[in-house]
Parts: structure tokens; C-alpha cells; sequence
């Protein structure tokens, strides 16, 4: 049985979904500016795990997005996972946030370059394929004037995941480059970690951690 439990933490949006076989069972996705993920995460499993008569020691794996996103979302959604993973010895499966994003639209001809705002006019991005294929190495970019023309006579497709991700990144958009605003949810990490799952991609849970790409900010 492929019964998978799919995290994604790393955004105000606390979502989570289960899967069987790689088709969706349930999922619950709560958007939340105060980041209550810890009050939100622990019940909201153990709830969608009861509305379908399972219970932990029935997953076959838990996949997590690994990030990059709030630091505070990935140690939450990281704790939970690897608290489920190993006194249950279930495999753990990580898929990066921004091939998530990616992954919430069908571009078959286009390139795709998922953003996520760290702050300011800082966002970690990387492109990927129509095939899902990482093209550059992710990173954190200044998205300013002038960023976005490099791509504005090729075949891309900026995505991003928030009202106002969408307005700051169409405000430097003098090109018919192609923006699309779509939700950080774990409904698009199931095929992912379906995949995962027949190739045996699993984590070491014990070195595994969050892909921050920079140090967390210290106070």
C-alpha cells in the first residue's frame, strides 16, 4: 500500500494531504498570517487521518516541502514530519517547495520559474522544464526593474504564490511575459511523492533538514 501523508509548511498556508496510490483522499489547506502551524498541524493529521479510518502506523511514507519559505514554517512542518517518521519507522520523503509551485500548473511548451518572496524585493527562484527538470540552481534574487527582460522574448512563465507577490512582480512586468499567482499546497506534492515513493527516493531522517539556501535570521 502507498498510503502517503503530504506536508507543506513552508507559506502562511498550512496544508497537508493524504494520498493513496498516488490519488487524493483528503486535504485541508489554512492560510494563516500568524503562522499557527504548531496549533494547526499535529490535530489537522490526526483529524484527516480519522475522517478516512487510518491511522499513523498505516502511512507508508510522510513527504515534506523542504523549502526554501519561512524558517519558521519549515522547523514546524520538519518536527512534525520526522515526530511521525521515527518511532513509526515510516520513510520520509522531501520534495523541494518551489518544484511544488512549479507543479500547480501544466505548461507543456514553457519554461517555469516559480518565486517565493523572502523579503522585500528578495524571492528564492530557480527555472524548471516543462518536465519538471531543474534548470539553475536555486537561489535568492533582488526582483527589481529590469530583472524580469532577460526572459521577456523566451518561453517562460513566472509563478508565484501570493496576492502580493503577484502585484509587486506584474508591477516590473513590461513584457508579455507570462505571471500566474497559484497556492503552495500539498495537492501538488502528491504525484511528487507518489513518484518518490516507486523509486524509493526516501531521506536519512537523521541529517535531513530544511533547504533554507541562507542562514535563518538571528534577533
Amino acid at each position: 500500500m502507498s498510503l502517503i501523508l503530504n506536508i507543506e509548511t513552508s507559506s502562511k498556508n498550512c496544508s497537508i494531504s493524504l494520498s493513496l496510490k498516488g490519488k487524493l483522499l483528503s486535504n485541508l489547506d489554512i492560510e494563516e498570517d500568524k503562522f499557527k502551524h504548531s496549533e494547526l498541524l499535529t490535530t489537522s493529521i490526526r483529524d484527516i487521518l480519522n475522517q478516512n479510518k487510518f491511522n499513523v502506523n498505516d502511512l507508508s511514507a510522510v513527504a515534506i516541502g523542504t523549502g526554501p519559505g519561512s524558517f519558521t514554517g519549515l522547523r514546524i512542518g520538519f518536527s512534525v514530519a520526522k515526530g511521525l517518521c521515527y518511532p513509526h519507522k515510516i520513510s520520509l520523503i522531501g520534495i523541494p517547495s518551489l518544484k511544488i509551485l512549479a507543479n500547480s500548473v501544466n505548461e507543456d511548451n514553457k519554461f517555469i520559474i516559480p518565486m517565493i518572496r523572502d523579503k522585500g524585493e528578495f524571492f528564492y527562484t530557480t527555472i524548471y522544464n516543462n518536465e519538471l527538470n531543474e534548470i539553475i540552481e536555486p537561489k535568492v534574487e533582488k526582483i527589481s526593474n529590469g530583472f524580469l527582460d532577460k526572459y521577456s522574448d523566451l518561453n517562460y512563465s513566472v509563478l508565484t504564490n501570493t496576492k502580493e507577490s503577484f502585484e509587486y512582480i506584474k508591477s516590473l512586468n513590461n513584457s508579455n511575459l507570462e505571471l500566474r499567482k497559484e497556492t503552495l499546497s500539498s495537492l501538488n506534492m502528491i504525484e511528487l511523492s507518489y513518484e518518490s515513493f516507486l523509486e524509493k527516493r526516501f531521506e536519512d531522517l537523521a541529517y535531513f533538514e530544511p533547504f533554507y539556501i541562507k542562514k535563518p535570521y538571528v534577533f
